[in-house]
């Protein structure tokens, strides 16, 4: 039996299965065949005289077993993520790229390589609208030297080694199934001096491949020719696919940048309905090389890194290229890796940066699907392997010297934004300028107050894990009496970091205290409707509104501004009537304990020994009468008190008795109508002018009338010297 397009390879042909059948109208024939020692079965087309599809049989004690791939299996197993579905386009487009170098290396004359994409929507809209339909179709068409019998057979075997030396797999067009329904393949090629065409459709739904060549008259054709149609994208890839095709021109771009880098490569143009896009024409606009390859060693590996500058403002930041065998494999983002490499680099000079790497090393490393590499993550693994973070390490050194002209400046503003910040807002963190060098230097330059703050947050509790192992390692050094020669040296530079620390927590609470300053200050002018601040500024800014000490902190509220000594007290109640019922009067701030020191004390029903009461009224208010002003208000307070009104927030009775002492504050600015009620009480001015104190004896109870220009000038007498030796 003689078939003509196989007799160059058939040294043998037994049929050892005859059956004639009907499939789709044709007739069958199960054959084997013998080729370089190694056996074949194929079914042929009686018709056509063509070979749809064959299987490696190998021998084994003299019995035949067939070796065959299930390619629905195949196909199914195939790791193609959803948000990655321009993959199998990117395939088609390497393989036109790899057929049009095949031709040039079998024809001298050839020397115009050309693909065209033609973009295939689900529905063209009018040339009126804004939006584009969703891609349905991808058709690729190039001029590269075709589907002949030895590039047939490859692609009717998986893992076919046939580009082997090129990088192929043998497995891509395993991808136009995961995401396509069905491919339909169209291609003219020249073989023994006469144009042949092939046509097949490659899918899921046929067990074989359906093949039909026939011989073209040289007078109709005049160039090789073959036509890929992805058709009909599956729903769960079509919804990741970009509408617009100056976005997909962009990624193709990307993902064959190193051929792009050639000067050989072939013209690439995308196209639709409305618009055509050379992607070889974007490359030259967008993409800025020079002659500035890098070459570096890992181990005996040797790796290169092409530097490329992007000039494109929507290319999606600073990347990585890592790729094989000309091939983009994997984008890592450099601005994880180089802290202060951002997008201020475009915005201050104009383009992104790309670097380009390539290598044997991951030419071998690539995974079988080209969509990772096969690399240990970390250094330091059991088989001393070069891992991905040597090669990123190593590759982000030699980026830093490029670009360090253009990085130094940003790293220096954003060292000076730092220690300003942490100079003027938060000094509780300065000592980590010095201890945490390398910390700091991490933080991205482009960051706000808030993220600022909380990275110098996180840098301060890895300074306190590390400071606090080292302290444990000095403790066991003085117990054991181990004492070597660097002792005394290791001592001192652990109490100074100690010392510095503790200096740290010291400033942020004296700088907090320089910010409520100065808030109350503010607060006593008038303001850009020339009213002044009402009252609940003031009371917030003193202690939260409608809120207890079981609510709050005691480092939250700003009592010291009024007095040191009610920093610290049991209990505290802000603007919550007594018995918590809103429609009884209220004080302003309420205080039961002894002011004087902590108490653990709570409210058992004994007798409290201290009350304290403030009653805060708006700067400037001037229309005080003799039953409505802050005086008769704390005495009428008092008197609820002492009468059994009173109640605290769990409606247990505030108990009291006559030696109770009460401390009451009126807290305003002393105009003319409060002065006339200060006089019918016959109060003492304070030496300073600025207030009035009596004690009523009646009721145990001292006062004081506290203007805010007397509470502000002695927080900042009382600060003073804590101010001046921050330097604040």
């Amino acid at each position: 039996m003689e078939l003509m397009r196989y007799d160059f390879f058939i040294v043998q042909i037994q049929i050892f299965q005859l059956k004639l059948k009907s499939i789709f109208g044709k007739v069958h024939i199960l054959i084997k065949l013998v080729y370089n020692k190694i056996n074949y079965i194929g079914i042929i087309d009686i018709r056509k005289r063509t070979l749809l599809y064959k299987y490696k049989v190998y021998k084994d004690d003299g019995k035949m077993k067939s070796y065959s791939i299930n390619l629905k299996g195949r196909v199914k197993n195939f790791p193609l993520p959803k948000n990655r579905p321009l993959i199998p386009l990117f395939e088609a487009v390497v393989n036109s790229i790899d057929a049009i170098s095949e031709r040039k290396k079998t024809d001298d004359t050839f020397n115009s390589g050309r693909i065209v994409i033609t973009v295939i929507r689900s529905q063209q809209l009018t040339l009126s609208s804004k939006d584009f339909s969703p891609v349905e179709s991808f058709i690729i068409e190039d001029n590269g030297i075709g589907f002949t019998e030895r590039n047939m057979e490859s692609f009717m075997e998986s893992d076919s080694e046939y580009k082997a030396a090129i990088g192929g797999k043998g497995v891509g067009r395993f991808s136009w199934l995961k995401a396509f329904s069905k491919v339909h393949v169209s291609s003219i090629f020249k073989e023994n001096d006469k144009f042949l065409k092939r046509e097949f459709e490659f899918s899921l739904n046929k067990p074989f491949i359906d093949d039909s060549l026939i011989e073209l008259d040289e007078d109709e054709i005049t160039d090789c020719s073959t036509i890929i149609k992805l058709c009909t994208y599956l729903s769960e890839y079509q919804e990741q696919v970009p509408k617009q095709i100056d976005t997909i021109a962009m990624k193709i771009m990307q993902h064959c940048l190193v051929y792009f880098l050639d000067e050989n490569c072939p013209e690439i143009i995308i196209e639709d309905e409305d618009e055509r896009i050379s992607i070889n024409q974007l490359f030259k606009e967008k993409i800025k090389t020079e002659e500035n390859t890098i070459v570096f060693r890992i181990n005996d590996e040797e790796f290169k890194l092409l530097h490329v500058k992007i000039e494109d403002k929507a290319f999606p930041g600073n990347r990585l290229y890592l790729c094989a065998n000309n091939r983009l494999v994997d984008s890592k983002d450099l601005e994880k890796y180089l802290f202060d490499l951002d997008e201020q680099i475009f915005d201050r000079n104009g383009f992104w940066y790309i670097g380009v790497l390539t290598s044997n090393y991951l030419d071998d490393h690539v995974d079988l699907n080209r969509l990772s590499f096969n690399l240990p993550n970390d250094s330091g693994n059991l088989l001393n392997e070069i891992s991905l973070d040597d090669i990123l390490k190593e590759s982000c050194k030699h980026i830093g010297k490029y670009l360090c002209e253009y990085l130094i400046p940003i790293g220096k503003e954003k060292m000076e934004r730092i220690n300003n910040y942490v100079i003027n807002v938060a000094p509780q963190f300065r000592h980590l300028l010095k201890y945490m060098p390398e910390r700091i230097a991490s933080i991205k330059p482009k960051i706000s107050d808030d993220a600022l703050e909380d990275a110098l947050y996180e840098i301060k509790r890895e300074f306190d894990r590390v400071a606090k192992k080292e302290q444990n390692e000095l403790l066991k050094r003085i117990d054991c009496s181990a004492c070597s020669d660097d002792y005394e040296t290791y001592l001192r530079d652990q109490i100074k970091k100690i010392s510095d620390a503790n200096s740290a927590v010291l400033a942020e609470y004296v700088a907090h205290r320089r910010v409520i300053i100065e808030l109350f200050e503010r607060g006593l002018r008038k303001q850009d409707d020339n009213k002044f601040n009402k009252e609940k500024y003031m009371h917030s800014l003193i202690y939260p509104m409608k809120s207890t000490s079981d609510d709050i902190d005691y480092e939250a509220h700003n009592l010291w501004l009024i007095d040191e000594k009610l920093s610290y007290c049991y209990y505290i109640s802000s603007d919550i009537p007594f018995d918590n019922d809103y429609k009884q009067e209220r004080t302003d701030i309420l205080v039961l304990d002894r002011p004087v020191a902590i108490s653990d004390e709570k409210n058992s029903g004994g007798v409290f020994d201290t009350i304290i009461i403030f009653e805060i009224k708006r700067p400037m208010r001037d229309d005080y009468t003799d039953s409505d002003n802050p005086i008769s208000q704390l005495y009428d307070y008092v008197w609820k008190i002492r009468n059994g009104e009173a109640k605290d927030k769990y409606h247990r009775p505030i108990r009291v008795d006559n030696s109770t002492k009460y401390y009451l504050y009126a807290i305003c600015d002393i105009t003319k109508t409060l002065e006339r009620c200060i006089e019918k009480y016959g109060f003492t001015l304070t030496p300073d002018k600025l207030g009035y104190y009596g004690f009523n004896p009646t009721y145990n109870a001292y006062i004081e009338v506290l203007s805010y220009d007397k509470i502000l000038n002695d927080a900042k007498k009382r600060n003073r010297v804590l101010f001046d030796k921050l330097g604040i």
